[in-house]
């Protein structure tokens, strides 16, 4: 019988484990990605993807580098202008398409670049009314792709 433990312990692992390979987050959460799971992944042509990991969408460069997107109920974030947003620490910034940060998480909320302005906003919260999420308070200003607060 104790013999047949370790073979037993084999096929068990063997059984559960994966084909393709899942990124893992690592306690200094880099901003990367292994050569393993990137060769997964079909660019083609392009060279970003947007994938989910561990829950939460990311956009991966085919260099390797990965970046968070925020996520709402129409999925994740698109590129506004080229840029798309993230949420680092509970607030959001933006990043390019070389995922990039260009505007350093500062806000509570952040509406997409349109015309080269966003409405941002600070001592915002997000609140679920009849199932949709609002915002309530908080400061509101529009600020130009530098993060200059034009008004």
């Amino acid at each position: 019988m104790k013999s047949l433990f370790p073979l037993f312990i084999s096929l068990l692992f063997l059984s559960c484990s994966k084909t393709t390979p899942i990124p893992k987050k690592t306690k200094d959460q880099k901003n990367d990605v292994s050569k393993e799971y990137i060769n997964s992944l079909n660019f083609g042509e392009k060279e970003l993807l947007i994938t989910k990991i561990d829950g939460e969408y990311y956009y991966i460069h085919k260099n390797g580098k990965k970046m968070q997107t925020i996520t709402y109920e129409n999925g994740p974030d698109k590129f506004s202008e080229g840029l798309a947003r993230t949420r680092i620490n509970g607030k959001i910034g933006f990043f390019n398409r070389n995922l990039e940060i260009t505007l350093k998480p500062l806000y509570d909320f952040a509406f997409p670049f349109h015309n080269g302005i966003s409405e941002i906003c600070t001592g915002c919260t997000e609140k679920e009314e009849e199932g949709t999420m609002m915002l309530d308070g908080g400061t509101w200003k529009k600020i130009d792709r530098s993060g200059l607060i034009i008004e």
